[in-house]
């Protein structure tokens, strides 16, 4: 006998099981649509931005969505897969500090373990040792006080994929390990910290730190596809899944090997991603076992004890992660780049939320920021409501001024930082302005104390404290600068600007009557313009090697050092030449001095000789 067709609407269950599916269809059929716009989205923002090709993953709760765009290698027009394998940066960090946590959860190491100890062999110039010695969450958190990179750790063409990592930090870089700012103290980002983080995993498993971070953690969250091991798109590393890196203008960049790797040698997939992604929103545990303490979770984006956190600012960078306030919603994330690729991850585990994307191009000029926008647009992710103003900020009379990065981003390069990199404060009206050289300005609202919010974030951003010395310091979570005087800064531009008219003076002059051929000859300027045109010598030889090259000890860096040590020397020796000339020129002596008083000066900062290779 049939079944007649109101029975199946009639029984309750029945009607469920219906309704439970057509939702499911529903759900289904949303997704699909969302997958198809999220796609066609990325897919234009590729184009826009002249990039080469992208992977990426979302996740949402229980719901993962991956994809690509664009080409793995142009040359072979080959399309961008899902599942294609990409170097990663800088995001390799966050990586690797889930295995050094992991370690701390079996007790196999602290997070107050004394590195310095730890790793005797190395020599670390640290003043505060003896009260503050560097430990494994200074290294995690930036907090060490340690120097982020010099050129010859990144660019070169002597590092192997398997260099011992003591390599890093040769023992006749006497100044290499100086500690800058008292350990835990303030952040300041160091890719030297995570490669001792590295050296701190093999010291205490007695294994590479690759090895046992592909064995222990990647297996363990089933990154099956992913690797800390050195992979390249040619070569006896290549391996066919790996996408081609690219400059702007599709310029081809192959892998590169560099000293400091485990800051940034790591390779992945967009799925392999969306698990680690999972394993963090999932407070990290596996399958139910707990692979990192939940306290530590806890703290993955969250500052303790440094000066600015002391100060109120409560974001900055945790174990792992840097807190981040952008396109009002609030988040915890990690930027990477390394040589023709560009990658991000961001998570809002309270909203068991997350993304992460690669990118194979490496253009100065492309605006990622849109790329961040995007996938927290797609996520939905929750506005944050901006705190409001109180008005009740400290006395602001003794904040406007000038300041400079204290410390700066590496040490080679502060008196440059100093002089192009700082920021003077303004007061207006209710705000205070943030200017710099390079940046738009900042208008900062007083919240509470020396806290104050930027008017295009929603949390407070910067904080101002002073120390026992009565020097005042803002901060922004990434970045510390301290007051200076105006007086002491502009007499170092002056300086610059006078020893660069000088020597301008001459070489122009001088190539003015070596062309005319002067009776009289160069005058006093002769070996000073001899001087500075050899200085063709070096510029030419860099330009026909390979950037790869410049922290190399080779005929261009050597010719480099040579005519730059002796440019003070050639100007004392004209100076003293002048004298016994009875018709020497007065703009001919005038130009000397104001060119060797600004070699003097960079030889008191140790900037001349010009020395890449230490």
């Amino acid at each position: 006998m049939p079944v007649k067709p109101e029975l199946y609407t009639e029984n309750p269950m029945i009607k469920t099981i219906i309704s439970s599916l057509l939702i499911l269809l529903s759900f289904s059929s949303a997704y699909a649509n969302s997958n198809a716009q999220l796609a066609t989205k990325v897919e234009k923002a590729i184009e826009q931005e002249q990039l080469v090709g992208i992977t990426w993953t979302a996740v949402a709760d229980e719901h993962v969505q991956v994809g690509s765009a664009g080409y793995a290698n142009v040359s072979s027009q080959e399309a961008m897969k899902p599942e294609q394998k990409m170097h990663v940066g800088s995001v390799t960090k966050s990586v690797l500090a889930m295995g050094v946590l992991h370690l701390v959860y079996q007790d196999a190491l602290s997070l107050d373990t004394n590195v310095e100890a730890l790793l005797g062999e190395l020599h670390f110039d640290n003043a505060w040792s003896q009260h503050s010695p560097i430990k494994v969450k200074h290294l995690l958190e930036h907090t060490a006080g340690l120097d982020n990179i010099r050129m010859w750790q990144l660019l070169n063409t002597h590092a192997l994929p398997d260099s011992p990592l003591q390599h890093a930090f040769s023992s006749s870089q006497g100044n290499l390990l100086r500690v800058r700012t008292e350990p835990g103290s303030q952040y300041s980002y160091s890719n030297m910290g995570y490669t001792l983080l590295a050296m701190v995993i093999e010291a205490v498993t007695k294994q590479r730190y690759e090895e046992y971070l592909d064995t222990n953690l990647l297996a363990a969250l089933g990154m099956h596809n992913s690797s800390f091991e050195f992979i390249s798109q040619q070569g006896p590393f290549a391996d066919p899944l790996l996408a081609m890196g690219y400059h702007e203008n599709h310029v081809a960049q192959p892998a590169v090997a560099n000293y400091l790797r485990p800051s940034g040698q790591f390779t992945t997939t967009a799925p392999d991603m969306a698990k680690f992604i999972r394993f963090l929103l999932h407070d990290g545990r596996v399958n139910g076992e707990r692979l990192i303490a939940a306290n530590h979770m806890a703290r993955l984006a969250t500052p303790l004890h440094t000066d600015a956190q002391r100060a109120g600012l409560n974001i900055g960078h945790g174990l792992a992660f840097a807190s981040r306030d952008r396109h009002q919603v609030l988040g915890m994330c990690h930027p990477g780049t390394t040589f023709g690729f560009r990658a991000y991850i961001c998570l809002f585990p309270e909203q068991k939320k997350g993304f992460f994307y690669a990118i194979n191009t490496d253009n100065e000029t492309s605006d990622y920021e849109r790329f961040n926008k995007l996938f927290i647009n797609e996520l939905d992710i929750s506005k944050a409501t901006p705190v409001a103003p109180e008005g009740n900020a400290i006395e602001r009379s003794a904040l406007p001024g000038i300041y400079t990065p204290s410390p700066n981003s590496m040490a080679e390069f502060e008196f440059m930082d100093m002089l192009f990199h700082f920021i003077w404060l303004e007061q207006a009206n209710e705000h205070l302005v943030v200017k710099s050289l390079q940046k738009e300005d900042k208008q900062l609202l007083a919240i509470e104390g020396g806290l104050f919010r930027d008017t295009t974030r929603t949390q407070g951003s910067h904080v101002f404290y002073a120390n026992k010395q009565g020097q005042w310091f803002i901060n922004d979570g990434r970045k510390t600068y301290r007051k200076v005087s105006g007086v002491a800064l502009a007499l170092y531009w002056l300086s610059m600007l006078a020893g660069l008219s000088g020597l301008i003076y001459i070489f122009i002059v001088g190539l003015i009557r070596l062309v005319r051929r002067n009776n009289q000859g160069l005058g006093a300027i002769k070996w000073g313009f001899i001087n500075l045109g050899l200085f063709a010598l070096p510029i030419c030889l860099y330009m026909n090697q390979s950037f790869l090259e410049f922290g190399d000890i080779n005929a261009a860096s050597i010719s480099l050092a040579v005519l730059s040590g002796l440019l003070p020397l050639t100007l004392v020796f004209c100076l003293w030449a002048a004298r016994k000339e009875q018709q020497c020129k007065r703009l001919d002596v005038a130009s000397l001095v104001l060119a060797l008083q600004w070699c003097v000066v960079l030889v008191a900062w140790g900037l001349l000789p010009i020395i890449f290779w230490q």
